[in-house]
């Protein structure tokens, strides 16, 4: 048995490692949700809520961490056009994933059009240019793939809030399989590269445990913009 076992680790090898960041991103996430649970609770006690508006706010943090990959309501996608931030991106991303799969987390140009007009999304510098010009500007104008980096862009300037380009140029050079997200390898390989410095594994785990909001044990595009971006870069 004991053969077998180390057998396994080295034919497993890095894989071990990703999966066991999958199970600390799992109970990293419970302990998050018993304090959250905890520290909303006691608002709930005294004093009572002081509008809807703060009732929903904690009924959103209670619900999202119990259902992270539910699809976002008509209410929660009007309330992210107001202030775009991780939540938004979140909520976007869940809307373009859901028209996508796991195999082919792509959508085709003039779906990816359709669903940002659907979302409210037509135009872009004060109105004045149609927004699917700027994202045929992102994808290049043979590439009829459109990939959530490039979908969430293209709100981005559409809001008058642009993401630098340098995010999505990172996160493209580093998903090595096009899959949408960077596994602990990736991810390794990217904080060596972002922030020129040598890293554990302790110290990779930590980190994808603290930014993998739907712990799968990866980090998807919104993770590393709410990591970077929306954090001013540390």
């Amino acid at each position: 048995k004991q053969w077998y076992q180390r057998r396994v680790a080295i034919t497993a090898g890095i894989s071990l490692k990703e999966s066991h960041v999958s199970v600390r991103s799992r109970l990293y996430n419970v302990e998050k949700f018993k304090n959250v649970v905890k520290e909303e609770v006691s608002k709930l006690r005294s004093p009572p809520p002081n509008s809807d508006s703060e009732m929903g706010n904690i009924t959103e943090k209670i619900t999202d961490l119990v259902s992270p990959h539910r699809l976002p309501s008509k209410e929660e996608l009007q309330e992210a056009r107001k202030k775009f931030n991780p939540r938004a991106v979140d909520l976007y991303l869940k809307v373009f994933n859901s028209r996508t799969t796991a195999e082919s987390p792509v959508m085709a140009f003039g779906k990816a059009v359709d669903l940002l007009s659907e979302l409210n999304f037509n135009h872009y510098g004060d109105g004045h240019y149609p927004l699917s010009h700027y994202l045929r500007e992102i994808v290049g104008p043979k590439k009829q793939d459109v990939a959530f980096p490039d979908f969430i862009q293209a709100i981005s300037i559409s809001v008058s809030r642009p993401i630098p380009l340098v995010y999505k140029q990172v996160f493209e050079e580093m998903d090595k399989d096009h899959n949408g997200r960077l596994d602990a390898k990736e991810v390794f390989s990217m904080m060596k590269e972002v922030n020129n410095k040598e890293y554990t594994w302790n110290e990779i785990e930590e980190f994808l445990a603290a930014i993998d909001h739907d712990h799968d044990g990866t980090m998807d595009y919104g993770e590393m913009l709410s990591a970077y971006y929306f954090n001013g870069g540390e």
